[in-house]
């Protein structure tokens, strides 16, 4: 089963598009183990200091399930929420090549640091109960299939650029009891990796089951735009903390 084309090389131009272009802080604990099945099974930690445990958003990098590291993420503009007080984990996990070409072995693994991180929410100060999960590209598939495929309790997903793989990987899973989607892909539609009607499907779905999703995109992917002046990883921000019961912090 193909998901991805088989070239490393536009997953990597992938991983560099979705970056942003500033640097965030370190994280607080780096290359955490949280199995010992491979040796990718490891994490970052953004632990926030405070009197009580912080809601959590977890991060899978992409790279077509054949390149990318945990590291991206501190690039991430929504690192930026860290400062008001909501923690975050970057995961690594393992490549095609260490599954026999095994989706489902990663997807399902990467549900392994998620339990992980709920069974140390203490150490970690992690509001178990408040846990989110969000990625690109292969990212997504595994953000979704988290949220959908695996009974984790988790709150939300943030999927961004929802890639080919979509209708064998997610859209089987999505079900009514599921966690609340929020989706954004700027591609064109002659992107064939990261189509938008990728993110349309989940979408649709997600309307006739009855869970919350939005779904956003560029004027270029024909999906609905962000409101002027709007950033998505405000935005989703703002659907995570709806999705905690929390108010969403003020700059």
């Amino acid at each position: 089963m193909k998901i991805f084309p088989d070239f490393s090389i536009l997953a990597t131009s992938v991983l560099a598009l979705l970056a942003s272009s500033v640097y965030a802080a370190g994280p607080t604990h780096a290359d955490v183990r949280y199995s010992k099945k491979y040796d990718r099974s490891v994490l970052d930690i953004w632990q926030v200091k405070s009197g009580k445990p912080a809601p959590l958003v977890v991060y899978f990098h992409g790279g077509g399930f054949k390149v990318g590291d945990k590291a991206f993420f501190r690039r991430n503009q929504i690192l930026k929420y860290h400062s008001r007080g909501i923690a975050f984990a970057s995961v690594n996990y393992p490549f095609l090549v260490h599954t026999n070409k095994d989706y489902f072995k990663i997807l399902n693994h990467a549900a392994e640091a998620i339990r992980f991180l709920q069974a140390n929410a203490g150490k970690y100060n992690i509001d178990k109960t408040r846990v989110s999960v969000m990625g690109a590209s292969a990212g997504a598939l595994i953000s979704c299939h988290l949220g959908h495929g695996v009974d984790l309790s988790i709150r939300s997903v943030f999927a961004i650029q929802q890639p080919m793989g979509t209708p064998l990987l997610t859209y089987p899973k999505l079900h009514k009891n599921g966690s609340s989607i929020i989706l954004y892909n700027s591609s064109s539609l002659r992107d064939r990796v990261h189509h938008p009607d990728n993110a349309a499907l989940v979408h649709k779905r997600c309307e006739e089951l009855g869970v919350t999703c939005a779904v956003y995109g560029s004027r270029k992917s024909g999906l609905p735009e962000l409101p002027e002046g709007k950033n998505i990883h405000d935005v989703a921000m703002k659907f995570f903390h709806d999705s905690w019961s929390l108010p969403f912090p003020q700059k």
